[in-house]
C-alpha cells in the first residue's frame, strides 16, 4: 500500500500538484507561514537558546498596578461561585469584585451574599434573566475602579493572571486586553484534549500574531480587561449575541488598539460532548457574519470615518479565512475526491493527512517554544495524529454555520440570549 502510494505521488505532474494542493495553498499555507515568520523571527536567537538549554523565561516585573474591578456574571453557578470568589479575593492589591446573578434558580445569590458579608470589596447584584450582556451592563455602574476585568463564574485564574492582563494598559492607546483561555478539563476525554490543543494554537499563538500585526478583533468573554471610562463612554455591551466581539470592534472604531496577554492564563472547562461543542462553534461562527459583514461593515469602507488600514485588514482576514475559504475547502475537496481523483481518493486523503500532520507538528513545536509550562503542554503532542480529522470537523461546522446565518440569520433565534432581549435587538 505504501509503495503504491509513493508511486502515485511520483507520477503526479507539476500542473496536477497545483490542482491537488490549491486548498492548502490558499487556506493553511498562508496561516502557517505567518505563524513561523511572525513568531520565530521575533527574538529568534533568545528563544532558540532557551529551547536548547531548557532555561525558563525571566520572571516578569509587574510595575504597573491600576485599580481593578472584576465583574463576574453567572447563571446557576451556586456550585462554583464560592470557590471562585475564594481564589480571587486577595489576589491583587486594589481589587473590587462585583457578582451579578442573572436570574439564577439555584442558591448562587445566597452563597455570594454570604461571602460578601465576610469579605470587604465584594458586591452582589441579583436581576431578572437577561443574558450575559445584560448582566455585565447591570454590574458596570457599580464598578468603581480604573480597569474592569470580565470573568466567567466558573473560570480559574493563575496566580499572576490579573497582574499580567493589566500590564499592556499602561499604554493609553490600548483599550482592552484579552487573556489566554486554556482547557481545564483537558484530560477528560479525547474531545477535550483536542480542544486543549486547538486553544493553544488558535488563542495562544493566533492572538499573539494578531496582536503583533494590529489585527486583534476579539477579547475572550471568559477573561478580558477593559478601561472603565471607555466602557461607560461607549454605552457598555450591546444586548445582542456575540457581545464580546461586538464591543471590541466598537472600541477599534474609536481608534484604540486591542492587545493580548499570552501569560494571563484562565482555565475553563470545554465541552465534553460533540453535540454541545458543535452548538458552541456554530454560535461562534455566526458572529463573523453578524458583525464583520453586517453590523460593522463600515470598518472596511474607505469613505467612512471609522476606516483604517488595520480595521480593513481585520475584516479582510475574517472574510477570507472564516467565510470564503472554509466553504471553498469543503466544496473543492469533495470535487477532487468524487470527480477528478475518484479512482485514487484513498491516496489523495493520505497525502492531505500526512501534510496536515506535518503542519500540526510544526505548530506544536512553536507552542512548546513559547510555552511557560512545558510540562503541561508537552502532552498536546499525543493528539497531533487526530488533529487533521478534528480540523475537518471544524470546517464542516463552520460551513454549516455560515450558510445558516447568511440565509436564516440563525443567531437571533438562539436561546443563549433570552427571547425578550432578542426581540429588542436590531437584527443585523
Amino acid at each position: 500500500m505504501f509503495i503504491d502510494w509513493m508511486y502515485w505521488i511520483s507520477s503526479i505532474q507539476p500542473n496536477e500538484w497545483v490542482l491537488l494542493l490549491l486548498p492548502l495553498m490558499l487556506f493553511d499555507a498562508p496561516r502557517y507561514s505567518v505563524t513561523v515568520v511572525a513568531l520565530w523571527s521575533y527574538d529568534t536567537a533568545a528563544r532558540v537558546l532557551r529551547l536548547l538549554t531548557g532555561r525558563r523565561p525571566p520572571v516578569p516585573d509587574f510595575d504597573y498596578c491600576p485599580s481593578i474591578t472584576v465583574i463576574i456574571a453567572g447563571l446557576n453557578e451556586g456550585g462554583s461561585i464560592h470557590k471562585g470568589l475564594s481564589r480571587l479575593w486577595g489576589s491583587y492589591p486594589m481589587l473590587q469584585i462585583v457578582v451579578v446573578d442573572d436570574g439564577s434558580s439555584d442558591d448562587m445569590s445566597s452563597i455570594a451574599n454570604e461571602f460578601a458579608s465576610k469579605h470587604d470589596g465584594v458586591i452582589v447584584i441579583t436581576k431578572e434573566r437577561g443574558g450575559k450582556s445584560s448582566a455585565l451592563n447591570a454590574g458596570l455602574p457599580f464598578a468603581e475602579n480604573e480597569i474592569v476585568v470580565i470573568l466567567d463564574a466558573d473560570s480559574e485564574l493563575t496566580e499572576t493572571a490579573l497582574w499580567e492582563i493589566v500590564q499592556p494598559l499602561r499604554d493609553p492607546g490600548i483599550a482592552a486586553v484579552s487573556g489566554n483561555v486554556l482547557a481545564r478539563n483537558k484530560h477528560k476525554n479525547l474531545l477535550t484534549h483536542l480542544q486543549a490543543f486547538e486553544y493553544q494554537r488558535s488563542i495562544f499563538l493566533g492572538r499573539i500574531i494578531s496582536s503583533r500585526l494590529g489585527l486583534l478583533g476579539i477579547v475572550s468573554g471568559a477573561f478580558g480587561a477593559f478601561r472603565r471610562d471607555l466602557l461607560v463612554q461607549i454605552g457598555g455591551w450591546d444586548v445582542g449575541p456575540g457581545e464580546d466581539e461586538d464591543l471590541v470592534l466598537r472600541l477599534r472604531k474609536m481608534g484604540y488598539t486591542i492587545e493580548f496577554a499570552p501569560y494571563a492564563e484562565c482555565y475553563s472547562d470545554v465541552p465534553t460532548r460533540l453535540k454541545v461543542l458543535t452548538k458552541q462553534r456554530r454560535r461562534w461562527e455566526w458572529a463573523v457574519v453578524t458583525f464583520e459583514t453586517r453590523k460593522h461593515i463600515d470598518l472596511a469602507n474607505p469613505l467612512h470615518a471609522n476606516f483604517s488600514l488595520s480595521n480593513f485588514l481585520l475584516c479582510l482576514e475574517r472574510w477570507l479565512f472564516n467565510l470564503f475559504l472554509p466553504v471553498f475547502f469543503c466544496l473543492y475537496t469533495i470535487w477532487l475526491v468524487l470527480f477528478h481523483w475518484q479512482p485514487h481518493w484513498p491516496y489523495l486523503i493520505a497525502l492531505y493527512y500526512s501534510m496536515f500532520i506535518g503542519m500540526e507538528f510544526l505548530q506544536w513545536l512553536i507552542i512548546m517554544d513559547y510555552s511557560n509550562n512545558k510540562r503541561r503542554d508537552v502532552s498536546l503532542l499525543a493528539v497531533v495524529p487526530v488533529m487533521p480529522l478534528y480540523q475537518l470537523y471544524q470546517r464542516l461546522v463552520t460551513t454549516w454555520a455560515i450558510v445558516e446565518e447568511i440565509v436564516h440569520r440563525r443567531s437571533f433565534k438562539d436561546g443563549f440570549v433570552p427571547k425578550h432581549v432578542r426581540d429588542v435587538t436590531w437584527h443585523w
